[in-house]
């Protein structure tokens, strides 16, 4: 039988995708998002991720290898919508369209305390981190270094953002990622929990001090400052060349997750990631 691709943008399942993509009050209503490139569509559908349907392209089909993603798909039987190339680039949410997309079901939990884990503890915290390409590679960053969690301030951009989701490169499905409340450094201090955030003041240099007892790495917006850094948590500083300014979010967070982790390695102390967040 011949598939003859949709090439008319008149369709329900189009019109949800468009939505989707430019409108973040209509992600958290229904509860879905877009997620785009193979890659991270399979990492979507290796995770276990609830998918609505796919939509896809001659692009993507042109690759032989492209066809074992298709195949694992239909056995999962996923809904799929074959359509031109024309019509994918007209909705993709990025410049050139690998031909694949999906709409798959979120939704973050509520998290008041942090989960317990085995071993000393290495979360993130994201506080009010507004620019989503530099939360997801936080995400990303986090999950590669084998950080246990993720934990979301409000303020903080929000995790299916496409920008932040192509950014993460699928660890967005790998990481536990949940929201936490106003009070959450109040509730960490209580756990026992250390804080440590990059600060260019800071007295300590990341790589002077211990990461081997549980510690909560939190980053945020450097231009508005962590409101919690001076009262509860302790400021590490990034020695930089007298000629640098600073570091954007993304990149701080990367170097001091990936020491911590390498230190803790050497005491023996290996991360087992959550199951269940």
């Amino acid at each position: 039988m011949i598939l003859h691709p949709l090439d008319t943008s008149d369709n329900k399942m189009i019109r949800t995708v468009a939505h989707l993509l430019s409108s973040r009050q209509f992600r958290e209503r229904s509860r879905q998002a877009v997620v785009e490139g193979r890659r991270i569509v399979e990492e979507a559908l290796s995770s276990g991720a609830s998918f609505r349907y796919v939509v896809y392209s001659s692009r993507f089909m042109a690759d032989p290898r492209n066809k074992s993603v298709i195949a694992r798909l239909q056995a999962q039987s996923v809904r799929m919508l074959y359509v031109t190339d024309r019509l994918l680039d007209s909705v993709s949410g990025v410049e050139t369209s690998q031909g694949i997309l999906a709409v798959v079901d979120w939704s973050l939990p509520h998290q008041d305390y942090f989960p317990e884990t085995v071993g000393p503890a290495l979360f993130v915290v994201a506080e009010s981190v507004q620019d989503p390409g530099n939360l997801g590679t936080l995400i990303r960053s986090a999950q590669a270094a084998g950080a246990h969690a993720l934990g979301v301030t409000r303020g903080t951009v929000e995790v299916f953002n496409p920008k932040t989701l192509r950014a993460s490169a699928g660890s967005v499905f790998r990481l536990p990622i949940f929201h936490l409340p106003d009070d959450w450094v109040e509730r960490a201090v209580e756990q026992g929990m250390t804080l440590r955030t990059t600060d260019v003041s800071g007295h300590h240099a990341y790589d002077a001090v211990s990461w081997t007892q549980s510690v909560i790495i939190v980053l945020g917006n450097e231009g508005n400052g962590l409101r919690w850094a001076t009262e509860h948590g302790e400021g590490v500083n990034i020695p930089m060349a007298p000629t640098a300014d600073s570091l954007n979010v993304a990149v701080a967070g990367s170097i001091i997750l990936f020491h911590a982790v390498s230190e803790r390695r050497r005491a023996g102390i290996f991360q087992v990631p959550l199951d269940v967040v």
